[in-house]
């Protein structure tokens, strides 16, 4: 079954012609665990996955060929990748190659550790080829047996294996004498001048088209073994250094290339290159701290990566013109990315909310790389000539033909035991279906599998409703801080109304306080003519009056009908005592006031004393020459003005006393 899946993505590859890409989300450390970080990266199915963004609340989700999520282990991964990288076994030129930022998990899903065979997609890759290369040797040599062939048409193959890595834009042999563990890249480049050697690589173009790297150290291999030691020499050759965001930082962009050749002797031979490519994590430099050499390693590797996008946007908008040559790394992969080869990326991911930023211009990037088309790959065949090679396909179509009939023969063997088998799996299907514990355990298995399925769909649900409540209830307190606005206005609307109504009703008031002033002084001059034009015939006769004798009444009918007391009598002496000195005019009128004020003498006493005495004795003294009349209107006047003052003094307390309630 495996086989046929792997036949059948072949075809699908050679018809789809598109680089794939695959996303790893990496599961969160115990480190992001404890200083609390949270999980916004999730993956949604085999193909699909979504970020959360905690400052809006909303989900953006992206699709890709495949998608491997925190559980998904190292032997996994590898066989959704192993037709692709098993495909130059068969003559095509195949590369996979790791994108992402710093400390997302890149060179753990290539290299991987040795500790419990978690090793990573590289060792794999070679372990299968090596095998593969075994397993077609012995079906050969199986097959020449059958047929009664000589030993000279036997399955021979060749691999061989290289490792440079691009360190600020510099290409580096890591498998050269001049490469130590130890050494730098000034160190190299010192001790290849000593040498009279060259510590960098020249990428060119050979006259067949394809890009080469001269002078690269390419060392044939047989056995895993011969993988694992030069594997281990390229990686401690490899520039690292410790990071804020990554402890183990690769500074370099890692390129493994594996050639394979293969065939039968005498016919025309596969071969194929395979690009294993570990590129340096995208970082920034306020998140890592780097200073020195780091920074400018950082420059770099930001430099190619940007290169690298640029490609790769022209190539999806089918340029006339893409900048290849703008960084080494994105020349080197020419062929891999718009040539004859087939193409994977693998984009690595870091789960926790502090890097989604990076680790959603990540996903976008490969969304767009996803759908670039490069065309479908070629077989790389060598062949002497036609005719050479047709006789090679006929006496392959004889060995064919009595390999036929010897299968044919076989085939009928194979069948019989193939019946006696199925009759022996029967008796055993039998005794096996009394136990059901697989069944039952696989059925839990499904049963938990879908109960986690359905508690994460309603989780989601959940979410979603929150987010929506949370943006109605965002527009209801819009409305209502609308409504809040809308309603301070009118309210301030109608305070100044108010403080106009107010202000006019004031103004009124004072306007009425006036005319009422204005009528009783009016009233209080025309009793008064009235009052003098009554008593106009008795004034001579008052006027001779001296002070020691009182006046008496002009009327008779006015006269009191009882004698009044002598308190009375004394208050009548001192009220016409005073007014024979301030106010002689007022004389004849005795009679009136004392009528006016009958049973509150002694008050008016107090009030004659207050108006003469204390503010009109000045004014009687400097008018004691002016007629009677004058004096009258004199007095009338102040008091108007003194009544005026009072009720001025009582209408500003009570609009004090009003500001005050209101406050």
């Amino acid at each position: 079954l495996r086989e046929y899946n792997a036949q059948l993505l072949s075809k699908i590859l050679d018809l789809q012609g598109n680089i794939q890409v695959c996303c790893r989300i990496r599961p969160m450390s115990l480190k992001e665990i404890q200083s609390g970080g949270k999980n916004v990266v999730e993956s949604l199915s085999e193909s699909e996955l979504g970020c959360f963004d905690s400052r809006n609340n909303k989900w953006k989700s992206f699709a890709f060929d495949k998608v491997w999520g925190p559980d998904q282990s190292q032997p996994s991964i590898f066989q959704d990748v192993e037709p692709l990288a098993l495909s130059v076994v068969d003559g095509y030129n195949a590369c996979i190659f790791a994108y992402g930022q710093t400390g997302s998990g890149k060179t753990y899903t290539m290299e991987g550790v040795g500790k419990h065979n978690n090793y990573g997609i590289s060792y794999r890759t070679i372990q299968k080829i090596i095998t593969l290369l075994n397993l077609r040797f012995q079906q050969q040599v199986a097959a020449a047996s059958l047929t009664d062939e000589n030993e000279e048409s036997k399955f021979q193959f060749d691999m061989s294996l290289s490792m440079l890595e691009i360190y600020n834009d510099e290409v580096y042999d890591l498998l050269s004498s001049l490469a130590t563990s130890s050494s730098s890249a000034e160190e190299r480049k010192r001790n290849a001048r000593s040498t009279g050697e060259k510590a960098t690589l020249d990428i060119r173009r050979a006259q067949n088209g394809k890009i080469e790297i001269p002078n690269l150290t390419k060392e044939p291999v047989q056995t895993i073994e011969d993988v694992m030691e030069l594997l281990k020499k390229g990686n401690a050759n490899r520039a690292t250094a410790s990071t804020d965001m990554n402890e183990h930082s690769s500074r370099s962009h890692m390129v493994l290339a594996v050639d394979v050749s293969s065939g039968i002797e005498g016919q025309p031979k596969n071969n194929g290159t395979l690009y294993l490519v570990d590129l340096a994590g995208s970082e920034r430099v306020r998140k890592s701290k780097v200073q020195g050499d780091q920074l400018k390693e950082a420059g770099h590797i930001n430099k190619s990566l940007s290169a690298l996008g640029n490609v790769m946007e022209a190539l999806d908008r089918k340029a006339s013109h893409v900048p290849y040559r703008d960084s080494k790394l994105t020349y080197l992969l020419q062929d891999s990315l718009g040539g004859n080869s087939r193409t994977m990326m693998i984009v690595t991911v870091c789960p926790m909310d502090g890097a989604y930023d990076e680790s959603v211009h990540a996903l976008q990037f490969a969304t767009r790389v996803r759908r670039i088309q490069i065309g479908a790959a070629q077989r790389n065949v060598t062949s002497k000539n036609l005719e050479e090679t047709v006789k090679s396909l006929t006496a392959e179509m004889k060995a064919l033909s009595v390999a036929k009939e010897k299968s044919e023969h076989q085939l009928n063997s194979l069948r019989r035991d193939n019946t006696r088998i199925q009759e022996r799996l029967q008796s055993m299907s039998r005794a096996r279906s009394k136990t059901q514990t697989d069944n039952r355990t696989l059925d839990v298995l499904r049963k938990n599998n879908q109960e986690m399925a359905n508690r994460w769909q309603k989780e989601k649900n959940m979410r979603e409703a929150q987010a929506d409540e949370l943006e109605k209830a965002k527009a209801d307190l819009r409305k209502t801080q609308s409504q809040m606005t809308k309603i301070t206005r009118e309210r301030d609307g109608l305070t100044k109304k108010l403080e106009d109504k107010e202000s006019a009703l004031a103004n009124a008031a004072q306007e009425v306080r006036r005319a009422k002033d204005a009528s009783s002084a009016a009233n209080l001059r025309a009793r008064k003519a009235q009052i003098i034009s009554s008593r106009a015939p008795a004034r001579a006769p008052v006027a001779k009056l001296s002070k020691s004798s009182p006046p008496k009444s002009a009327s008779p009918a006015k006269a009191p009908t009882e004698t009044p007391s002598e308190e009375v009598q004394e208050i009548r002496a001192q009220v016409l005592e005073l007014l024979e000195k301030y106010d002689k005019a007022k004389v004849g009128r005795i009679d009136i006031i004392m009528e006016k004020f009958k049973g509150k003498e002694s008050l008016l006493v107090e009030k004659m004393k207050q108006r003469y005495e204390s503010g009109g004795g000045a004014a009687g003294e400097a008018g004691a020459g002016a007629t009677g009349a004058g004096a009258a209107s004199t007095n009338l006047q102040r008091r108007s003005e003194m009544a005026l003052q009072r009720h001025k003094e009582r209408m500003q307390k009570r609009l004090e006393q009003q500001a005050a309630n209101k406050k």
